[in-house]
């Protein structure tokens, strides 16, 4: 018995179709509508299918691109972190021995212990480089103004740092789902590809296939066909 619904499904739109073999079946598929293109019958189809084609690894690109300068600005966050945790380590002892462990002054800076910083998360090292600039200018008179400014500038830097890495994060994910609804448009214009040739060539199988390869999108289960 023959199923209708199989005709009318999009059998591109599956992830066991690979963006690399998406790309090679319609490269093919290109050629092939344009070496059978003699009498320009196929010109509509070249076209619409160059245009999704070409939006859709071109979101492919912009979005590998975007997400590789988020992974740098993610990496500059991390280094903006580790730079103000060292600074921390190291300056502890300036302020351990202006004003004492147990002085109020101390407290300002360390109230839960300088492990406060060391195990600082995103989450809350802002908070953190806040605390210890304002405690740093606060106090700059007996420890000099030269701290206030190298942890103003430990903040500053995380912020703008983090400021850009979020926003390029809401690019990557944009450009994700541009570039989802790109490879459908790609997806769409191949199936109906199958249906316009399938309308030219009714009946004709082995004509019908001369404009696809179905290596690339067959799936690595499914037996090939015997031999005539």
């Amino acid at each position: 018995m023959i199923n209708m619904e199989t005709f009318f499904k999009n059998h591109f739109d599956t992830k066991r179709i690979s963006d690399e073999n998406l790309r090679k079946f319609a490269e093919i598929h290109l050629q092939r509508l344009s070496a059978n293109n003699g009498g320009g019958d196929f010109t509509q189809m070249i076209t619409d299918t160059t245009n999704a084609y070409t939006s859709y690894f071109g979101s492919i690109t912009d979005e590998d691109t975007k997400f590789a300068v988020q992974q740098g600005l993610t990496i500059t966050v991390s280094n903006a972190v580790q730079n103000f945790k060292n600074a921390v380590s190291q300056k502890e002892g300036l302020v351990r021995a202006t004003f004492g462990k147990d002085s109020p002054q101390y407290q300002e800076f360390f109230p839960l212990g300088v492990s406060e910083y060391s195990t600082a998360t995103l989450q809350n090292v802002e908070m953190l480089m806040k605390r210890f600039e304002i405690a740093s200018t606060t106090h700059q008179a007996q420890l000099g103004p030269a701290l206030a400014a190298e942890f103003t500038g430990y903040l500053n830097a995380y912020t703008t740092a983090r400021a850009a890495q979020l926003l390029k994060i809401g690019e990557v994910k944009d450009s994700k789902t541009n570039t989802s609804l790109q490879r459908d448009t790609v997806e769409n214009e191949l199936m109906k590809n199958v249906h316009l040739i399938g309308a030219m060539f009714v009946g004709d199988v082995n004509r019908c296939m001369d404009f696809f390869d179905q290596s690339f999108i067959r799936d690595e289960e499914e037996p090939l066909p015997p031999n005539p």
